[in-house]
């Protein structure tokens, strides 16, 4: 490695007179902030000031300028192939000091300084006339508007664009700030010309991608996504890296800060079918080496340079695969599909993203009803493991990468009975039951036994704001707050919460035969409702009648205890007898809620789960 890479010491006047550099496909746009840029200018004013102060009274020469103290800039590392000189490492740094240069070509007189600061920036190329020193064809449109004074107007190209007319706009009020004389400014313009020193390390061997990931413990970490990048697209040719690093691009500019989860997730979604804990903590935290070690998924893609045909492989899996899925990504982020909001960002369940992208192939013509019929079934799927008691966070994980696998070759028509199988194969495992054996996906008994003491509150928001849900869009009305909201909200005065309709008194512990029959009875789903904010303390231990007016300002599963209710609501009527004709049991008042009207409530509770979840 010694003789591939040689170190050599340059002043900025040397670094960047005269040069092109080319930006190589896995660098990173120029991103430096504001309090960077100035660190930057501290150090170099402070250094600068040290030794002007030793030397201004004295005419500036370049004998003089030599007395100055160097200051060291850091390393830069660069690529020479095919003639063309590539930026590995330090182009923040360069970049930055070619605005520092620009800005002093502005203020400078006629003359060499300014001549030398000139050819800094850029050159006059024989064919192209001006040419700028760094990355040419991708800011020649803003250094061009830098360099000669004027706004730039058009609409940034990307994000290397806006900071370059930013951190200008910073280096232009920093050194104006200064209020430089004209010979503190002469002086200063030499010293960033001659006493500035850089250290260029120059790789002769392509190995970029391997050194780029070296490096990178240096200044502001890579991200996996990056460095996957420059693995990927660096064993290509040059002559298809733009070609490859452009697509590349334009596939995860979709996915702001959700590159790397985009990525672990695709990765779990085709090659991760089983719980494994140490594969699910590489592909989360460095699936950049893990997939170029010894193992199942390293073997499937086969991106390692022992593998035959590997940039074939690399090309169409950034021309096809990572195309199409970053885009299906992007479009599940959003969450538009009910069922998906209800998945992720109500009950925070993990995998559906997977399971999505498992089961749609590229370019899937019926991926929207995938996604959406997918994303019900998940929701069904974790509500009735929720009802039969046997929902477990580690199982449902496991189903859900059992779901990547089930899904890559089912059809939509498939999905209902690979799901119920799921179910009751958890049911048989819960009640030591023999794989075949028949159950049901929801007994009444089962359902009777999830009660209040059994269920988080979180879950029971969520069952009623869904019932709530079902009885709004049946009868033409309008929910008093989303499911979302429902389910998530849980502040005193906005929030809902868990009412028990049999409070505790003597009145209602009246009507069983004993106290712990009562405590039992009173925690079934049938006796509970939701109440919001402190309409829910109000009710308190009130009797059944007093409560009811509280019910009556409520939801339809509450309100609908009330006798009112019924009067004019002509559509709610109707569902109520069409929901007669269907399960044997409908809607109607109740004046007094003992055990006979809870044993009603429950039985029409359970038909309602029945259709709601289709079981």
């Amino acid at each position: 490695m010694a003789k591939d890479i040689a170190p050599e010491k340059q002043t900025v006047l040397n670094c960047l007179r005269g040069k092109t550099y080319y930006v190589d496909f896995y660098q990173r746009e120029y991103v430096w902030k504001t309090d960077t840029v100035k660190v930057l200018l501290d150090d170099i004013c402070y250094n600068f000031m040290l030794s002007y102060e030793h030397h201004k009274t004295e005419e500036l020469s370049q004998k003089v300028i030599d007395l100055y103290n160097w200051y060291f800039l850091n390393v830069f590392i660069t690529n020479t192939v095919d003639g063309k000189c590539y930026i590995v490492d330090g182009q923040q740094r360069l970049s930055t000091l070619t605005l520092i240069a620009t800005k002093l070509y502005h203020m400078s007189p006629e003359g060499n300084l300014k001549k030398a600061l000139e050819e800094c920036i850029c050159a006059n190329d024989l064919f192209s006339g001006r040419i700028f020193c760094i990355d040419n064809a991708k800011r020649a449109a803003v250094m061009k508007c830098l360099i000669e004074g004027i706004p730039y107007t058009e609409p940034y190209k990307n994000e290397t664009e806006r900071t370059l007319v930013e951190r200008y706009s910073d280096i232009d009020k920093y050194i104006n700030d200064l209020q430089m004389t004209d010979h503190q400014r002469d002086a200063f313009v030499a010293y960033f010309l001659n006493k500035l020193v850089l250290v260029e390390l120059s790789i002769d061997k392509d190995d970029t991608p391997m050194i780029f990931e070296v490096i990178n413990d240096r200044g502001e970490a890579l991200k996996p996504f990056e460095i996957l990048k420059g693995k990927l697209v660096g064993k290509l040719g040059k002559t298809e890296t733009d070609k490859y690093s452009e697509l590349w691009d334009k596939a995860l500019k979709q996915l702001p800060n959700k590159e790397d989860e985009f990525i672990s997730s695709f990765l779990k979604s085709q090659y991760v079918f089983k719980r494994d804990s140490k594969m699910e903590t590489e592909l989360n935290n460095s699936y950049h080496r893990f997939i170029f070690s010894e193992n199942t998924v390293a073997e499937s893609l086969k991106f390692r340079n022992t593998d035959i045909d590997h940039e074939s492989r690399i090309k169409n899996f950034i021309s096809h695969r990572l195309r199409y899925y970053s885009a299906l990504y992007a479009t599940l982020l959003k969450n538009e599909d009910v069922f998906l909001e209800y998945d992720n960002v109500v009950n925070g369940l993990t995998g559906q993203y997977e399971n999505a992208m498992a089961a749609c192939s590229i370019d899937d013509l019926e991926q929207q009803v995938k996604v959406s019929t997918i994303a019900k079934e998940v929701d069904r799927l974790w509500v009735l493991l929720q009802m039969n008691g046997v929902y477990d966070s580690n199982q449902f994980q496991t189903i859900s990468y059992k779901l990547n696998e089930l899904l890559k070759d089912a059809t939509v028509a498939d999905y209902r009975k690979l799901f119920n199988q799921l179910i009751e194969n958890a049911i048989r495992q819960k009640k030591g039951l023999q794989m075949g054996t028949s159950v049901a996906l929801l007994d009444k008994q089962t359902f009777l036994r999830k009660d209040y003491t059994n269920s988080p509150a979180r879950f029971l928001r969520y069952f009623f704001a869904r019932i709530e849900k079902y009885l709004c869009d049946q009868t033409n009305c309008k929910m008093q707050n989303s499911v979302k909201y429902v389910s998530t909200s849980t502040g005193a005065k906005t929030g809902y919460h868990i009412e028990h309709i049999l409070s505790h008194n003597d009145t209602n512990e009246g009507y069983f035969s004993s106290v712990d029959e009562f405590e039992q009875k009173r925690n079934q789903l049938g006796g509970l409702l939701l109440l919001k904010g402190h309409d829910n303390i109000s009710s308190g231990n009130e009797e059944y009648a007093d409560k009811l007016k509280t019910y009556s300002s409520g939801f339809v599963w509450g309100h609908s205890l009330c006798e009112e209710f019924y009067h004019t609501n002509k559509d709610f009527n109707a569902f109520n007898d069409d929901l007669l004709k269907k399960t044997g049991v409908n809607f109607r008042p109740i004046d007094k809620f003992d055990k006979e009207a809870l044993d009603y409530r429950n039985e029409l509770l359970y038909q309602l789960v029945k259709i709601i979840w289709e079981c």
